[in-house]
């Protein structure tokens, strides 16, 4: 199995202000044993030529990706093509996910009680996605995820953990293990988006306590 992070943020994000950089990201990553990672910043793709082969050089494959935004319900496109910055509608992401098959569409974050997440939407477009999130910002008492859970089996998508990474140190706090080749193999964006559509996966995450949940909103409050 190996280790994929499949939302992050980097410095340069044009909403969020993150205060660590691509190369900070994968020497990080390096260490915790990620092979995969994918950049995802709000409304636009960042992903320097450099980070790529930095990343290649220590074993680690980069994503493209972005957070867009519909209604401002947030959503994640893995493998993102540029024209992915202009989608505003539903409508639009159907265009482009008839346009890029080999692009990969993602729920964020789909039942958080915020404006930023598509709730009832997902279901009324489940068609548009491929998958859907598990995400790390939770505790025993109070699970959003559930309901993700739920939708999940419903209709038969898969869910991938992630840390939706904006501070360093969280980034190893949820997260996927992809059954995408052997685990010294090079795996590839094609072997990635198999292993997660055929559910040869599993999610690694811990909730968090109710002290570490209110120190990392306060955090990422005082970041912005």
């Amino acid at each position: 199995m190996i280790k994929a992070q499949l939302h992050i943020h980097i410095q340069g994000d044009p909403v969020d202000k993150i205060k660590y950089t691509w190369r900070d990201l994968i020497d990080r990553a390096k260490k915790l044993d990620y092979r995969i990672l994918a950049i995802t910043c709000h409304k636009k793709i960042i992903f320097p030529p450099k980070a790529l082969s930095y990343a290649k050089k220590h074993g680690i494959l980069l994503i493209k990706g972005i957070e867009i935004e519909i209604s401002k319900k947030h959503i994640i496109i893995l493998n993102a093509h540029k024209d992915s910055e202009k989608i505003q509608t539903f409508h639009d992401l159907k265009k482009y996910k008839q346009n890029h098959k080999e692009s990969l569409i993602v729920a964020a974050h789909p039942y958080f009680p915020t404006k930023k997440t598509l709730k009832k939407s997902l279901e009324k477009h489940i068609d548009l996605f491929d998958a859907i999130e598990y995400t790390f910002f939770y505790t025993k008492t109070k699970n959003y995820n559930k309901k993700a859970e739920e939708i999940a089996k419903k209709y038969n998508k898969p869910l991938i953990g992630v840390s939706d990474c904006h501070i360093l140190k969280h980034l190893d706090s949820t997260y996927t293990l992809l059954d995408c080749g052997k685990d010294n193999s090079t795996p590839t964006i094609k072997t990635v988006f198999n292993a997660i559509l055929q559910k040869k996966s599993e999610i690694v995450t811990t909730p968090l306590s109710h002290h570490k949940a209110t120190g990392i909103l306060l955090s990422m409050f005082f970041q912005n």
